[in-house]
């Protein structure tokens, strides 16, 4: 079993709560993490330190070998939505991959029509993001996050607000990148029916700490 991701004892307070307490998880190459838990108990906070937003108070995490004690943090194999994808409203779809792409320096337009084909905004032009449905918005900020290229994928409460088809597009598209780019995803939600339909993986979250690691083989299993 090989480990993209793990974290070790984490903990982050802040005055008087505690948001992460003792925090362990375990994620495998490949795998699609279902992060499960209610509002509240603690998937933001995890997700913000994972990607470097924040620092925690005690403990460590380790990424892909490379613990965020060390210098050379591998921030540049990770991409990530958390809460709301950052996108420029008054522009297009293709308009705020190009400047993605500006921003980490790599320019490739072969490579950014790519990206809006597999996310299916291919055919959207010069349509303004404004006017995207949600559904739309989630699946450019994905093709954001996967500019760089990354070996793993982040994301914060992908469906929360979808409708129906937006949530049967958001599950399709992260299969797809499982699959097919074989990219490692970690993924919070406090829907589990939804997760099911994804997830090799979960992680059950409370309180700031993992109640439980469980296989989705193992999860049939017992639910049978």
């Amino acid at each position: 079993m090989e480990l993209v991701l793990e974290t070790s004892n984490l903990e982050k307070t802040y005055k008087n709560f505690k948001a992460l307490s003792h925090l362990n998880i375990h994620v495998e190459k490949g795998s699609i993490y279902g992060l499960i838990g209610r509002n509240g108990a603690g998937k933001t906070t995890l997700i913000r330190i994972l990607c470097g937003l924040q620092q925690p108070t005690s403990g460590t995490y380790t990424i892909y070998g490379i613990k965020n004690t060390e210098k050379n943090k591998p921030l540049s194999r990770i991409g990530a939505i958390i809460e709301t994808p950052s996108i420029y409203q008054n522009m297009s779809a293709k308009e705020n991959l190009i400047q993605q792409a500006l921003l980490i320096g790599t320019v490739n337009l072969s490579e950014i029509d790519e990206l809006l084909e597999l996310v299916g905004l291919q055919n959207t032009g010069k349509k303004k993001v404004k006017n995207f449905s949600l559904g739309m918005r989630q699946r450019l900020g994905i093709a954001i996050a996967l500019a760089g290229n990354p070996d793993l994928l982040i994301l914060d409460e992908p469906i929360n607000g979808l409708d129906p088809q937006g949530i049967i597009e958001m599950r399709e598209l992260i299969l797809n990148l499982n699959k097919k780019r074989k990219i490692t995803i970690l993924v919070s939600s406090h829907y589990l029916d939804e997760l099911s339909k994804i997830a090799t993986h979960y992680g059950f979250m409370d309180h700031g700490h993992i109640l439980k690691e469980i296989s989705s083989e193992e999860l049939s299993k017992k639910m049978q």
